[in-house]
């Protein structure tokens, strides 16, 4: 479960990681923030953890290091070239719906 993951990566990532593990609430938070962010969007769960982990630390007020905020920063450049996953409310069906432009040359209409 993302929120376990969350926690493993605060108690590895932080040094004083054990008053903040007792703040539950911010755990949620996190997760909500990082799935309000992702939105519909295809990306891995490791880039999901990132969002989830940066917006943990400013939530908790500790300063995020410079591999945090690059992390950060890439998974957002991730999520912005993802795919976005689109669900039939009729049949409940899934699909991908790319969000790159293709480009190339229109053909002559003469």
């Amino acid at each position: 479960m993302m929120i376990d993951k969350l926690k493993l990566r605060v108690q590895t990532g932080v040094s004083y990681s054990e008053e903040l593990l007792a703040k539950e609430e911010l755990f949620g938070f996190a997760i909500t923030e990082m799935q309000a962010i992702v939105g519909e969007k295809d990306i891995v769960e490791p880039f999901r953890l990132d969002i989830a982990y940066y917006r943990f630390l400013l939530l908790a007020d500790v300063p995020p290091t410079d591999v945090d905020l690059s992390n950060y920063k890439q998974a957002l450049a991730a999520l912005k070239g993802a795919n976005t996953i689109v669900t039939d409310p009729d049949t409940g069906e899934s699909r991908t719906v790319s969000s790159r432009v293709r480009v190339g040359r229109r053909k002559s209409a003469y």
